[in-house]
């Protein structure tokens, strides 16, 4: 071989080892290739992993979890939309009954264009439904532009506080572009709306969308801010967490008409759009008649249906001690 062929051999697998997107947190099993499913369905699910757990991810109900990824991951496809699913078995086979706890349309992993822009962090809570024990966690996500893939990251999580009731109940993990039961293809270019998201669900993309088995296609950006994104640094510099960074040409979503949350701090609102606050630590959105309450990010808080930064005392900062 000569030093010109070992060299494109080199910067070849150099840009193979980062040239798809994974997981960080929550760790995932090892050993596991960071490609795209195989469309065959051959390594499905989970990258036809041998389940070696490094970390265990503990999970406790009602805790924020937030799923983010390496920095040096350069290959988002223009973003897409992303599900977390959870399985009862310890080492999933094809078989196995994975059921959503989370669904982000749009956005994921990030709202950049192409190969650009920058990676998001996606957060929400352990729900009550998950069975105390190990369990399996999967990170899907279906691209938006590029070749139809289905990318697929699992991770071993412990629960604790769970009481199981109502798991079989939670939707079903979408399947697509690959050989597997239930699969359907995807069409380029979408960010993706799934037939039944659950509960805890957040809209990030650009749009256009369309769902991600069919349908017509609906323009519309984000209405929706991520749960857990920005500066997690100093809070007088951090970001408010209104929505995600998107391109430039996007146009800025319409500021929603502020509410406060009803006295109950329940699950109904009466607008669409609207930023409902539960005390200043959550915020929520309503969406066809219902809010979830997620935490807002560090140094901002939720007030008068609105994000904002925290106030900080000038003396608050002075008494940190220096590092």
């Amino acid at each position: 071989m000569t030093k010109t062929t070992l060299f494109a051999a080199v910067l070849a697998m150099a840009s193979t080892a980062s040239a798809h997107m994974f997981i960080e947190s929550p760790v995932p099993f090892s050993g596991v290739m960071k490609d795209p499913l195989q469309a065959d369905g051959s390594n499905f699910p989970c990258q036809g992993s041998g389940y070696q757990i490094t970390t265990m991810n503990e999970w406790a109900v009602g805790s924020d979890v937030t799923v983010s990824f390496p920095s040096d991951q350069t290959a988002t496809h223009g973003g897409g939309s992303c599900q977390i699913s959870v399985s009862k078995d310890e080492k999933p086979t094809a078989s196995s009954k994975w059921k959503v706890i989370h669904s982000i349309l749009g956005g994921c992993p990030t709202t950049g264009a192409g190969n650009s822009g920058e990676l998001g962090k996606f957060g929400f809570k352990v729900p009550s439904e998950l069975p105390e024990g190990q369990l399996t966690m999967a990170w899907t996500w279906f691209n938006k532009v590029g070749q139809r893939e289905m990318y697929m990251n699992c991770a071993p999580i412990k629960v604790s506080g769970g009481t199981g009731k109502g798991f079989d109940d939670l939707p079903d993990m979408a399947i697509a572009n690959i050989n597997a039961p239930g699969a359907c293809k995807t069409s380029e270019g979408f960010d993706y709306t799934f037939a039944n998201p659950g509960e805890s669900v957040v809209k990030l993309g650009t749009g256009p969308f369309k769902e991600l088995c069919g349908g017509a296609a609906s323009e519309g950006g984000n209405t929706t801010p991520s749960a857990s994104s920005g500066n997690s640094g100093n809070p007088d510099t951090a970001p408010a967490p209104a929505s995600p960074k998107e391109p430039a040409t996007t146009p800025a979503p319409t500021t929603p008409q502020a509410l406060q949350a009803p006295s109950t701090g329940g699950s109904t609102c009466p607008k669409d759009d609207a930023i409902l606050c539960n005390g200043e630590s959550q915020f929520g959105v309503c969406s066809n008649g219902q809010v979830i309450y997620q935490p807002v990010a560090a140094g901002t808080k939720c007030s008068n249906g609105k994000i904002a930064r925290r106030d900080l005392h000038r003396n608050a900062r002075t008494a940190i001690p220096a590092i």
